[in-house]
């Protein structure tokens, strides 16, 4: 994983600040791993992540099969704001919807 700094958000004061992107290639079902090393780096590094980029294989729900044999709790929520590019493991059909 590597941590990129971007000028993509505006600040208080109108002008821009710096913002720190996370950039996963592949999830592949290991999205507790990946917050648990974000927030490593979080706290060996003295920074805070805005933003996490899963660049493919998210590899989450694809049938209602799936469904059963999982169900949502809410017990956990995500400690950054991700957003998942679908990879070639995903029903782009089901990506779709959400």
């Amino acid at each position: 994983m590597q941590t990129l700094l971007r000028n993509a958000a505006r600040s208080a004061s109108g002008g821009f600040r710096n913002m720190k992107i996370a950039v996963e290639g592949c999830c592949h079902g290991q999205l507790d791993a990946i917050y648990d090393r974000i927030a490593e780096l979080e706290r060996l590094n003295g920074y805070k992540v805005d933003l996490l980029v899963i660049c493919g294989d998210f590899q989450a729900m694809r049938t209602q099969a799936d469904m059963r044999c999982i169900y949502y709790t809410k017990k956990k929520v995500a400690p950054v704001l991700t957003v998942i590019i679908g990879g070639n493991h995903e029903a782009s059909n089901y990506m779709w919807e959400l």
